[in-house]
């Protein structure tokens, strides 16, 4: 029978390494680009083999959604210890810049520069893309019952809880494309910023 402290220091290991493959994978990712690197580059900086990548991620792609699954955890985590008189679609906002805010600045376990490197790939390269809506549908889910637990309705019925749900999706695509053409201003300022548009109401003269 294998002891507690066994296993613990196993699963630590197995963190660090998890650890070590993203960092690796960042640093070529942006010193050649992340079409030019190869998984095997990524394995030879950790000294590991290819078939140890693989027990970890199942592609490139994952290794860089990897913060983004670490940013939606956050924003459900935070949204549901928003006050229950805020309204939903305010305590999303809260809850929700205060996640990447603290994403930008390296909470979470999350490196800040690294993030910002997530952000660009998620917009521009197409399989990341595609990868990032695929695996963002099902943190819509989680975000929608989390909005539904708040409104006391069922998510079933009521369709105001994915509806606030997806406003995340359409505001952090409409900052990004402001954050773009902002130099020194933190993307998480923008996205506050969209936010506050959209809880105003964009419908004005």
């Amino acid at each position: 029978m294998k002891k507690n402290s066994d296993i613990g220091r196993r699963e630590r290991k197995k963190l660090e390494l998890r650890k070590a493959l993203i960092e690796a994978a960042y640093e070529l990712f942006e010193s050649k680009g992340f079409d030019e690197t190869r998984i095997e580059d990524i394995t030879d900086k950790v000294d590991v083999s290819s078939r140890t990548f693989f027990r970890y991620f199942s592609s490139k792609e994952d290794v860089v959604l990897d913060y983004q699954a670490v940013e939606h955890d956050e924003i459900v985590e935070a949204l549901t210890a928003r006050p229950a008189a805020e309204p939903a679609l305010t305590a999303l906002r809260h809850a929700t810049v205060e996640v990447t805010r603290g994403c930008e600045e390296g909470f979470y376990g999350v490196d800040g520069d690294r993030f910002k490197t997530l952000r660009t790939l998620i917009r521009s390269h197409p399989l990341i893309c595609a990868r990032s809506l695929e695996q963002a549908q099902q943190s819509k889910n989680a975000l929608a019952a989390a909005v539904a637990e708040r409104m006391n309705v069922d998510p079933r019925l009521d369709g105001r809880p994915m509806a606030v749900a997806n406003v995340l999706e359409f505001a952090s695509s409409v900052a990004y494309e402001l954050w773009k053409e902002k130099k020194g201003i933190p993307y998480s300022d923008v996205l506050d910023e969209v936010f506050e548009m959209i809880e105003n109401g964009l419908n004005y003269r």
